[in-house]
């Protein structure tokens, strides 16, 4: 999920009295709830190839969900240490425990969507895939926003936050999807009423059980939704039913059937329409296995779910270009030279 998503889970989580069993508590839960995506920092490297190939994995799998809460509670009590409080300290098991929730909901979270999560790494690099969930999602921002807004006092700060999510937001979508924009700009609005509102009532654990209710819901019809796909397409080999990032009754889908990959998109009350657009498997060829060692693309290689690929032969030169028919369909892709 994005970095929004995860911060507002821990703020939440903070709001709850578990933002209240010991010092550093709050801090805890909104940083454990975002640590596992330190693997980020890759993409400053501008390599991003190799961020690609690092991400969801390392820091996101099993053993990073036993060693990250150790080594944030150990940095949390050095700073307990190194910045005293006259009448509070913090307690090193409840640091621990708290730590230990927050960064769990991390990889929970990833695994919900179609790129997936490596949750057995470093000793195993199978992706699974929840497939209910898109990465960016509105409803989400908007429930366990207000949950965590309602309730609060309005400041600078808080009014900081909330211009700079917005206006953070506002610029991924404009450039991904600015159809969604008028939906970024409601969310938004509504996210500062609830900041502004004056109460002294606190939300954040509604909020969290109304977000899981959601995400059970979602993982439900994604469910259903494979099922009948399958139904409808029963040469299918493998197939993927994606989400959308505001309508729960739309999906869409990706099907594997032993010539090809097909396209489509699956509407509740109206049934699967299938695209036009098809794409090749990847069958094995001297120029794929090639193109799969090939030094540039280890880490989308490592990504690439459905797998397909195009040739192309040029003045002497051969292009290899590698696609996943999850995410780019009949375009986009990582063109490589091979010999």
């Amino acid at each position: 999920m994005d970095p929004l998503t995860h911060t507002l889970v821990g703020a939440n989580l903070a709001a709850t009295r578990l933002g209240e069993q010991t010092r550093f508590a709050a801090a805890a839960l909104v940083i454990g709830a975002n640590l596992p995506d330190v693997d980020s920092i890759l993409y400053f490297t501008g390599q991003h190839d190799l961020a690609l190939g690092f991400r969801r994995g390392w820091t996101h799998g099993v053993l990073a969900l036993l060693v990250l809460p150790f080594l944030q509670t150990v940095l949390l009590l050095l700073l307990d240490r190194w910045w005293p409080h006259a009448t509070r300290r913090a307690n090193a098991r409840s640091l621990l425990l708290l730590s230990s929730l927050a960064i769990a909901t991390h990889p929970t979270l990833d695994w919900l969507n179609t790129y997936g999560m490596r949750w057995l790494m470093p000793f195993d690099g199978r992706w699974f895939y929840g497939d209910s969930v898109y990465i960016m999602d509105p409803w989400l921002w908007l429930i366990l926003g207000a949950g965590w807004l309602l309730g609060k006092r309005a400041s600078w700060p808080l009014f900081a936050g909330w211009v700079f999510f917005a206006a953070a937001i506002w610029r991924v979508v404009g450039g991904r999807s600015p159809e969604y924009l008028p939906l970024v700009a409601t969310v938004a609005l509504v996210l500062l009423i609830a900041l502004l509102i004056r109460t002294q009532r606190r939300f954040a654990f509604g909020a969290l059980v109304l977000a899981t209710l959601y995400i059970g819901t979602r993982i439900g019809l994604n469910e259903a939704t494979e099922a009948a796909i399958a139904r409808a397409a029963p040469d299918a080999q493998r197939l993927m039913a994606g989400p959308h990032p505001i309508d729960p009754r739309r999906w869409n889908v990706v099907v594997q059937t032993p010539r090809e990959y097909r396209f489509g998109i699956y509407r509740w009350g109206r049934g699967l329409e299938w695209s036009k657009d098809t794409l090749p498997l990847a069958v094995d060829s001297p120029e794929y296995r090639a193109a799969l060692a090939h030094p540039d693309v280890r880490g989308f290689v490592t990504w690439m779910r459905f797998p397909s690929y195009e040739v192309k032969r040029a003045h002497g030169t051969t292009r290899v270009t590698l696609r996943d028919a999850r995410r780019m369909g009949v375009s986009g892709g990582t063109t490589v030279t091979v010999p």
